[in-house]
């Protein structure tokens, strides 16, 4: 059996053309389409909008608050220093989109499919996902304190030196997810949805602690 190590866990990264087109954006239309583009500074409006299409983008501290995207797509979108705090995606499809850096607070991410994200140094707290299904995503070096995971699947995840602290997982499945390295202080989480999931030995005590366990010493 080979061994897990970080390297071998990482999503595939998104495919980004060696050019890209300078562009600049103001709001989000319906069915808007954005490719092959990079986006640097640009302040979107709040805005509602359904059907839009990302693809093969760079977008680098992009300010875009509260905005609401309903069957949005993206494919092969990196995100690098965005500030993007209450956004809101429902039903939206994501391939190859990395976050690097960037402002997720009180995000709201529903019903949502995906494969090969990651999400690199961002903050999440506050967050809720709902309803959603990832494939090969992982969180690295996050602030997800009090996020809201809630009927989530997450096969094979990866939540490497998170801070999970206070975070719900609420009716998800967390099998075969690895934990490891991650502050799971006071995380919200029934002991049979841990079935399968992956811990070093330090969080073994923040587990038992979780679970009601108390472990002493023989003879204490």
């Amino acid at each position: 059996m080979n061994k897990i190590t970080r390297k071998t866990l990482l999503p595939e990264p998104p495919r980004l053309p060696e050019v890209l087109t300078p562009c600049s954006a103001k709001a989000m239309n319906d069915e808007a389409e954005i490719s092959c583009a990079l986006l640097e500074g640009n302040r979107i409006e709040r805005t509602a909008a359904a059907g839009v299409v990302v693809e093969q983008a760079v977008l680098r501290s992009v300010v875009f608050e509260g905005g609401r995207l309903a069957g949005v797509r993206f494919s092969d979108v990196l995100f690098e220093g965005a500030d993007l705090p209450g956004i809101a995606l429902s039903r939206g499809r994501l391939q190859r989109v990395e976050f690097r850096g960037c402002r997720l607070t009180g995000a709201q991410i529903s019903e949502c499919r995906g494969r090969d994200i990651l999400f690199r140094e961002c903050t999440l707290e506050s967050a809720i996902l709902t309803a959603c299904r990832w494939q090969s995503i992982r969180f690295e070096r996050c602030n997800l304190r009090k996020a809201i995971f809630e009927r989530i699947e997450l096969p094979g995840a990866v939540f490497w030196g998170c801070d999970l602290s206070g975070a719900d997982f609420a009716g998800s499945t967390t099998k075969g997810v690895d934990f490891r390295g991650s502050d799971l202080t006071g995380l919200h989480i029934e002991a049979r949805q841990l079935q399968g999931a992956i811990i070093d030995p330090l969080q073994a005590m923040q587990v038992a602690a979780l679970l009601g366990i108390s472990v002493k010493e023989q003879g204490e």
